[in-house]
């Protein structure tokens, strides 16, 4: 856990960035852009996992109140605009990266746009995800992974979980066939109830 009164680690392995209101938001991609955090844990190695306002930051740019856009970390090639209807409500894709169906819930009033060559996470299958006309959901590159998946999206998604974490730390133990089952059985139901 980071605080924004104490220097952000720039050596960690893994950085979670979660959503956030607007003004949170904009304090949060202003501290980091100012200790150049997520840059120098990118050259460190590290994982990033990024949901929703998370997500936003990431770009080139993100809608703040009153219209204003404000300039973003451009880790990644997006940009997000304000958008009416809010989407929200329960998210399914098919996973880009080999594990199966993903699930979450969206809630979001910025769409997001491909403004370069990226891989979604996912093709949607119920939801809005990035953007209402692309019907795909979040970004993968080496390092990030980052979608609009609240839920919490590695809970929900085990196999998703097991994904993020070894890219860094190679293959994972396997867990018992007890607990395996425990994930399988909430994956699962979470697909079953946002498809219906």
């Amino acid at each position: 856990e980071a605080s924004a009164f104490s220097p952000l680690p720039n050596d960690g392995d893994f950085y979670l960035l979660g959503g956030g209101e607007d003004d949170a938001q904009i304090a949060a991609v202003e501290l980091l852009r100012k200790q150049d955090t997520l840059n120098n844990a990118i050259k460190n190695g590290a994982q990033i996992f990024a949901v929703c306002a998370g997500f936003q930051l990431l770009g080139e740019s993100f809608p703040a109140s009153q219209g204003s856009a404000i300039k973003g970390l451009e880790l990644l090639p997006i940009i997000t605009e304000s958008a009416t209807p809010r989407s929200v409500g329960e998210l399914v894709m098919d996973s880009t990266i080999g594990v199966d169906q993903l699930t979450g819930f969206e809630n979001h009033a910025g769409q997001t746009k491909f403004v370069g060559k990226l891989q979604p996470l996912g093709i949607i299958r119920r939801g809005t995800g990035n953007h209402a006309s692309e019907k795909c959901d979040g970004a993968v590159t080496d390092q990030i992974i980052a979608t609009y998946m609240h839920g919490p999206a590695l809970v929900r998604n085990p196999k998703l979980a097991d994904f993020f974490l070894s890219r860094k730390l190679g293959e994972l133990a396997p867990i018992s066939d007890e607990k395996e089952a425990v994930f399988t059985e909430l994956h699962d139901s979470c697909v079953e109830r946002a498809l219906k």
